[in-house]
């Protein structure tokens, strides 16, 4: 529907700004009788400000594939403010055609990064190759938010060191792909990262592994992440001895979500210790591996 009114303005916007208004034939202005207002409006004499609200409502994508196109001032403004691509998330787009096309998001991303001015903050997306986070690191160092949504085609090497690069980081969000992302990624995450307040780490390729236990990453967490406000644990192999060092190792801790934990067993020691924490999420049931058992 953004798309539609945006391209409806841009139509417009190709014939007269100006059209002449209807003629008010002698004796129909009587008492009591109005000029019909006109609908006529000059979308390109918006004030800037006006259209930083509008391209800020409707998004990222929308301002790629419609509002950059309705007329020169509008792209103007849209190049040429920053605070417009301080916040760059794409975790909700279609990648069937990531490389493909004037709107490839591979493309729009490299552009947007472009269109910071060094001000990016927020770098949300579904997937991205190694190169765009070098060339994401080579253009910012003031990232305060970073989210992975899928790390297929990445190296926890390059993750790494893109961490590194951005010291001002408080949250961090990655679903991670392989074993490469370990107990010696999450240090560095957490000695590189000392604002660190909120991290969610998706370890969905382990849901297949069965009943292992393995506290290093909690221990991990635990030993260098002690600023940490949230934390989100998703099919992790922790337990109860990884719990409790997370707990006494990060003492600022308010919400934590082990929800698809099972190795971690609340009883009534665990309830205790968490009675502090103001949101939590426990595993509802036992792993069960013959519930999940998958024909590889």
């Amino acid at each position: 529907m953004r798309s539609k009114t945006l391209a409806n303005i841009a139509s417009s916007l190709t014939c007269s700004f100006h059209k002449p208004k209807p003629q008010i034939l002698e004796g129909e202005t009587g008492e009591g009788k109005k000029e019909p207002p006109s609908c006529d409006r000059n979308w390109a004499e918006l004030q800037r400000d006006v259209l930083l609200v509008i391209f800020l409502k409707i998004g990222m994508m929308e301002v790629f594939r419609a509002a950059e196109s309705v007329c020169h001032s509008w792209r103007k403004v849209i190049e040429e403010e920053p605070i417009l691509w301080r916040r760059i998330h794409m975790t909700e787009h279609d990648y069937k055609h990531l490389h493909r096309g004037p709107f490839s998001l591979m493309h729009l991303t490299r552009l947007a990064i472009d269109r910071s001015g060094g001000q990016l903050e927020e770098f949300s997306v579904y997937t991205v190759n190694n190169c765009m986070l070098q060339y994401l690191c080579d253009r910012t160092s003031v990232l305060k938010r970073l989210c992975l949504l899928s790390t297929n085609g990445l190296s926890a090497e390059v993750v790494a060191e893109t961490v590194k690069r951005q010291p001002l980081l408080e949250e961090i969000e990655i679903r991670v792909s392989d074993r490469s992302f370990n107990e010696k990624f999450i240090e560095v995450v957490g000695k590189e990262c000392p604002q660190l307040k909120s991290f969610k780490f998706d370890k969905i390729w382990s849901y297949h592994e069965g009943n292992r236990t393995e506290d290093d990453e909690a221990l991990a967490i635990a030993k260098t992440m002690h600023q940490l406000r949230h934390l989100q644990l998703i099919y992790n192999r922790l337990t109860n001895k990884g719990l409790k060092a997370i707990l006494d190792g990060c003492p600022h801790l308010e919400t934590l979500d082990i929800v698809d934990c099972y190795n971690v067993k609340m009883d009534a020691e665990m309830e205790a210790r968490c009675a502090k924490l103001e949101n939590k999420s426990y595993p509802l049931i036992p792993y069960l591996p013959q519930m999940y058992a998958i024909n590889l």
